[in-house]
């Protein structure tokens, strides 16, 4: 572990928020608000592991634990060198945080000539009615039970009054907590996010390297060329976003709902449009470009103003 990283980052998915070492990325992600994990590597190896699921039945919080790390030690088989458990660990020591939820910390640490070590804890919330299970991973000879009580003591598990904060790979965004996240695509180099809330859908596109997508243009020139078919009324000055300026405009775009594949070509099969409000800025600090898109039947474009005022873009 990199003792010299002293810089913590945010952290935000499916309404889960915590932080972290600032070089600490995504390693695996799956699932959704209901069932699934999370994992951050650092250059060397992983370094924390979050899993959720539905909260099912009556079972405590220690038992959930004891079948986790029984399960844990029976993996390897008789080869596999043994592990040694800690139970009841105060991992946790925020009072605030503790009132919430009975939370069951523990260590794990395997011997042999390459050993591992966790601190890990688990609890059920009745407010979003999931079971968290979350640990921090590092080798054997490693001091990390400061730096892991730190991470897990800023793990909350449901958004806080009417927002939620959704933050991965140095971006960050506030939405609405009711907009749940359809799909997602993490690219070198490009990342799409796509929410929806009903009839609602929102998605926002980062790109970096922006001047290779310039080619010599202008930022306003590059957003009218990529937009123009859908955008009928421009924006030139829509207002700063985030320290940058940005242009925006209204129009209509496909809903992606109804394209099909099948039989496109039948009059009731092809795509419907809705009212759009677009919004895109450059942001030159870190040589990205990041493009909001709304499309809902309300059309509210002072909607996507809110939404822009919140993303953190370097």
């Amino acid at each position: 572990m990199n003792r010299g990283a002293s810089k913590w980052a945010v952290t935000g998915w499916h309404h889960l928020s915590f932080e972290r070492p600032e070089d600490w990325s995504i390693g695996a992600v799956s699932g959704d608000f209901t069932t699934g994990y999370l994992r951050l590597d650092d250059t060397e190896m992983p370094r924390f592991e979050l899993r959720w699921e539905r909260t099912r039945g009556r079972e405590a919080p220690d038992q959930v634990v004891a079948r986790y790390l029984k399960n844990l030690t029976g993996k390897g088989g008789k080869k596999a060198p043994p592990v040694k458990i800690r139970r009841d660990l105060a991992l946790i020591k925020d009072e605030s945080v503790l009132a919430e939820r009975t939370v069951e910390g523990f260590h794990w640490r395997t011997e042999g000539p390459e050993p591992l070590q966790a601190y890990g804890c688990l609890w059920m919330c009745e407010t979003c009615g999931r079971t968290v299970f979350a640990q921090v991973l590092g080798r054997g000879g490693e001091s990390m039970m400061t730096r892991a009580s730190r991470l897990l003591s800023t793990l909350d598990d449901h958004a806080r009054g009417d927002t939620a904060t959704w933050a991965v790979y140095g971006l960050r965004i506030e939405l609405p907590s009711d907009y749940v996240l359809k799909q997602h695509s993490f690219m070198t180099g490009r990342i799409e996010l796509t929410f929806q809330r009903g009839g609602a859908r929102l998605e926002l596109l980062r790109m970096s390297l922006a001047e290779m997508h310039l080619e010599g243009r202008t930022f306003p020139d590059w957003f009218q060329d990529t937009y123009s078919s859908e955008i009928d009324v421009w924006i030139d000055d829509a207002g700063p976003t985030g320290g940058h300026p940005s242009i925006g405009g209204t129009g209509q775009g496909v809903d992606p709902e109804t394209v099909h594949s099948r039989m496109a070509w039948l009059p009731w099969r092809r795509p419907q449009k809705k009212p759009l409000s677009c919004r895109g800025w450059h942001c030159i600090d870190g040589n990205r470009i990041y493009v909001l898109r709304h499309q809902d039947e309300s059309h509210r474009p002072e909607f996507l103003d809110e939404i822009a005022g919140t993303v953190v873009c370097h």
